[in-house]
């Protein structure tokens, strides 16, 4: 469904009698630099038609299909290209606050600005690459387990997570797949199916995100009997997803978030310090002759809620505390922070919480910055 952006459509008139030639390509080679149009968009706007107008008209409706942010950037665009038009076109004056947030933000997530999109590729040359947004299909998976067989374990207000989490995936540009209230049979399932996606081989990366209630290495289904049988266990998520039997997101970034207890212990607790150093490895002794051969697991960042044997909690009216802040620091931080990067912050957050988030068995060999809006 096409977007409405008021402002260029009321300009739409007169910028069709107005544009020039020279000013419509090179409004396409910016929008092209700044992945708001592809290659072929591009081709098909200056070969539709050799009228200059229809052009325009064509490259006016091509930026209005693809929403409220790309239609602030052609505006900008044609404020820096040609400030006699806009002028003439009502665009010269200072946007206010509200509408410099509105033009930097989708979902509530702050968009990368061209100049950080420039420093970043410049400073980290060891980032996973992404896919032109033209082109790409990305996909996410969240499985939420809320009303379960034994009523006395619902998880009242798992909802609010649900609802976040899909919206936050949507502002990064993801189709998010979301299946609620399912046995372990049926996670099990869902998740095979989705890993064989075939817009998997579009794909620069994906998300996992898995909300129930669970016991160490364990994520149960709404047919849970405090058994390993009743649920999912976190090693098929990672077999499933791997380089061997899922060809399509090989070497691209496979972020697991799991929202579940691990146990029934309390995470804040007292310590001593009394950490022993690990003996000395041989590393001639752990090499083998990989030449010919990819790891079978790889690019995996798998966030856990809490550490092994320990309790989640979530909060009658927020939600859950790790999601929570989980959807804060992405949003706020994605458009100049890898992830890994942010999942730090997320775990300093709880420093002095009833719960510590975790990263275990991550296998991410660069980094990940999601670039939103591009």
């Amino acid at each position: 469904m096409r977007v409405k952006h008021d402002k260029l459509e009321d300009i739409r008139p007169e910028l069709v009698k107005c544009c020039s030639e020279a000013l419509i390509l090179e409004l396409l080679d910016d929008l092209r630099r700044q992945k708001i149009l592809s290659k072929l968009e591009v081709e098909s706007i200056t070969q539709a038609s050799t009228l200059r107008a229809e052009k325009c008209r064509q490259l006016i409706n091509t930026v209005i299909g693809k929403g409220n942010y790309s239609c602030n950037v052609l505006l900008q665009k044609i404020r820096e290209k040609d400030p006699a038009l806009s002028e003439n076109l009502g665009l010269t004056e200072t946007p206010t606050k509200k509408d410099q947030s509105s033009q930097q933000d989708i979902n509530g997530i702050t968009v990368c600005s061209e100049v950080e999109y420039e420093e970043i590729n410049t400073k980290e040359t060891e980032r996973y690459p992404i896919y032109d947004i033209a082109n790409r299909k990305r996909w996410a998976l969240i499985i939420c387990n809320i009303v379960f067989e034994d009523a006395t374990l619902n998880r009242y207000w798992a909802e609010i997570d649900l609802k976040e989490m899909t919206k936050l995936l949507h502002g990064f540009g993801y189709n998010v797949q979301s299946k609620i209230n399912l046995t372990a049979v049926e996670m099990y399932h869902t998740m095979k199916s989705f890993a064989d996606h075939t817009d998997h081989s579009q794909s620069d990366s994906t998300f996992l995100v898995f909300m129930s209630h669970g016991a160490k290495n364990i994520i149960y289904g709404t047919d849970v009997k405090n058994d390993a049988a009743s649920g999912l266990h976190v090693d098929d998520i990672f077999d499933t997803f791997n380089n061997k039997n899922c060809r399509g997101l090989r070497d691209k970034p496979k972020v697991i978030l799991i929202q579940a207890s691990r146990g029934d212990d309390e995470s804040w607790v007292g310590v001593r310090d009394d950490a022993q150093q690990p003996e000395n490895i041989n590393q001639e002794d752990l090499e083998a002759d990989a030449s010919r051969k990819t790891h079978k697991e790889s690019d995996f960042i798998c966030f856990y809620s809490t550490t092994p044997d320990t309790f989640s909690y979530r909060h009658p009216i927020k939600g859950s505390l790790f999601i929570e802040s989980l959807i804060k620091f992405m949003k706020e931080d994605a458009h100049n922070t890898s992830i890994e990067d942010i999942f730090r912050k997320v775990r300093c957050s709880f420093q002095k919480g009833k719960q510590m988030p975790t990263l275990e068995r991550t296998t991410s060999l660069k980094k990940f910055f999601l670039f939103p809006g591009y």
